[in-house]
């Protein structure tokens, strides 16, 4: 089998549900100069209509079959996690973009499994939603943004997420948004080009040396985009680590060993790049993603896994036993 854990789905009603759910902030569904639908807020395009491989379950499987793909994992754009809301209004997003998600599931169980949104701007909330999709969705774990509002998985106040996912065995699935620094990255489209994977790489750069590992040593992190750019530069945090002031420090450990319980996708559009991941991470922490169906994403994705010098059993764990034994695909 080949799993592409790493794809995006927007329901067909996305735009619609934001601009109900979200009107008392002002959201409002409208249709731009070239008559495609449009959320605006105080006049500002905040949500654009998305191009059909979005929301065609049909056009998606069509496209899955030419590149060998037995099954996606299904997870929510970026733009649609709404942290800046009220939590309550956030929450009843989630909620409905969960039940989407989980049709799509349904109708084709054999080709897609999900993973849920949940409002991690308040984490009491953000667990409830969690221990819902996966007892009642049948869901396998979570998407979450590399940073919420500007604060980073370091902060005390998402512990008792932590402890919920940990407890429930989700996996957690991260993926950059509202990055750091996107000011300066205007030109270019480099703040997806180099934003994206800074801000992957503050998230866990923090999670690490915060000690979130420490403190919740079974949680399951998978880094979109290869990891960003920590698993090239782990040693320069080592470097850090043995040279701070003890007095500092909550971790106890080197980070590159913390770092090494991460799960990393495939999109690294280099095939020295993910050598260079498996070597250093091995087999079993990678898994097969194209970032479906973004232009940015990997347009051939098991092409790519089978481009590399590995072992037949390594490259089966890449495209489909790690994602099995993650997802419980198949228990």
């Amino acid at each position: 089998m080949n799993i592409d854990i790493h794809t995006h789905y927007v329901p067909t009603e996305s735009l619609k549900a934001a601009a109900e759910i979200g009107k008392r902030r002002g959201l409002k569904l409208d249709k731009d100069e070239h008559g495609r639908e449009v959320v605006n807020c105080d006049g500002h395009v905040i949500l654009r209509q998305l191009k059909p491989e979005f929301s065609d379950l049909n056009m998606r499987m069509s496209l899955m079959d030419r590149q060998g793909i037995d099954m996606q994992v299904l997870s929510p754009a970026s733009s649609y996690f709404f942290y800046r809301w009220e939590a309550t209004a956030s929450l009843e997003y989630a909620q409905w973009l969960n039940r989407r998600l989980a049709d799509a599931v349904k109708v084709n169980p054999k080709r897609f499994v999900a993973l849920g949104s949940v409002p991690m701007q308040d984490s009491a909330k953000a667990a409830a939603e969690l221990e819902i999709i996966i007892t009642n969705l049948g869901f396998r774990g979570v998407e979450i943004s590399s940073n919420i509002n500007g604060r980073y998985f370091d902060d005390s106040a998402f512990d008792p997420f932590w402890e919920a996912a940990q407890g429930l065995n989700a996996l957690i699935f991260v993926h950059p948004n509202a990055v750091a620094g996107a000011e300066r990255m205007k030109d270019y489209n480099l703040a997806n080009l180099i934003g994206n994977p800074t801000d992957t790489s503050l998230a866990v750069a923090k999670c690490i040396f915060g000690g979130v590992l420490e403190r919740f040593p079974r949680l399951k992190f998978l880094l979109a985009h290869a990891g960003g750019f920590l698993p090239y530069t782990w040693g320069r945090l080592d470097r850090g680590f043995k040279v701070a002031n003890s007095a500092n420090l909550k971790i106890t450990k080197a980070p590159s060993d913390y770092l090494k319980l991460f799960y990393f996708d495939t999109i690294t559009h280099s095939t020295v790049a993910l050598e260079y991941l498996i070597a250093n991470f091995s087999a079993a922490h990678v898994l097969l993603g194209s970032d479906y169906p973004y232009d940015m994403g990997d347009p051939e994705p098991v092409e790519s896994l089978r481009s590399i010098s590995r072992k037949s059993e390594e490259l089966e764990q890449i495209s489909s036993g790690n994602a099995c034994r993650l997802l419980g695909i198949g228990v």
